[in-house]
């Protein structure tokens, strides 16, 4: 993928990421705080971002989201990748995920 292309695609999904994590604070705030794993005072400067500052904060040719979660267990539960290959429901498994990244964000904040 060339460069240019690449930045084009960073700052598409920057702008999604921010319009998102806006939307998201404004319906509700505390969820939101534990949704994207960041700080009140973040919410609150996302919250009142105008639209030209979200597209220009966007713009930064770096992703200002990242993966939360470097545990393998947590990738290998959100992939299937530790249940029993036989298992016909994965409920259990996507709950014991849930729990997991959830103590992770706790832990975080």
């Amino acid at each position: 993928m060339p460069t240019e292309q690449l930045s084009n695609e960073i700052r598409e999904l920057n702008l999604s990421y921010l319009m998102l994590a806006q939307a998201m604070i404004r319906a509700d705030k505390a969820q939101a705080v534990f949704r994207l794993g960041v700080a009140e005072d973040v919410c609150d400067l996302l919250s009142a971002m105008s639209p030209q500052q979200l597209v220009r904060a966007a713009s930064r040719n770096q992703m200002l989201c990242s993966m939360r979660f470097d545990d393998q267990l947590v990738w290998g539960l959100l992939t299937d990748r530790h249940a029993p290959r036989q298992a016909q429901d994965s409920t259990a498994t996507r709950l014991h995920a849930s729990v997991l990244m959830a103590g992770r964000a706790v832990a975080t904040a």
